[in-house]
């Protein structure tokens, strides 16, 4: 009936749409644990909280659980960055290997800082630190992705000087 060809509802569910249900239900699972909404940032505020978290850590195990959902939230966002999602671009660059590389470096790094939150060990937390920052900047600069950088997150030599 159909040849060789699937209906296009069955090609969907049988390739990238089963992917994404999996990887969207994983990511609702862990927002819903995650706490209250007002407790859940964007990802880039997930960065800062572990970048500052290396220079002042956590003093209580509250903010040492804050600090583990940042880096959840920054190792799954390198994940679904490998998805296409709606942008004028989106569908082009996800095809790219060099995507899928920046990508996986923002989902290390996310690891990585995952890794050194649950030792609490600072060291790990700033080498983790400055992992995520070179994928940010790396990406961003080759695919020229919009973004609100601080001062502060730029690398030294672009810091404006007095």
């Amino acid at each position: 009936m159909f040849g060789n060809k699937l209906p296009r509802t069955r090609r969907f569910w049988s390739g990238a749409g089963a992917l994404t249900l999996v990887l969207v239900a994983a990511l609702f699972l862990f927002v819903r644990a995650s706490g209250p909404a007002s407790s859940r940032r964007p990802p880039v505020f997930s960065s800062n909280e572990l970048w500052d978290a290396a220079r002042t850590p956590p003093t209580s195990d509250q903010g040492w659980q804050a600090l583990q959902n940042a880096a959840v939230t920054i190792a799954a966002a390198g994940s679904l960055t490998r998805l296409s999602g709606n942008g004028p671009k989106d569908q082009q660059w996800t095809q790219q290997a060099d995507w899928v590389r920046h990508s996986q470096s923002l989902a290390d790094a996310g690891l990585a800082s995952l890794t050194a939150v649950r030792a609490k060990d600072r060291d790990a937390l700033a080498k983790a630190g400055d992992q995520l920052v070179l994928s940010c900047i790396n990406c961003h600069r080759e695919y020229k992705v919009p973004a609100i950088w601080t001062e502060r997150q730029l690398p030294p030599e672009e810091q404006k000087r007095p």
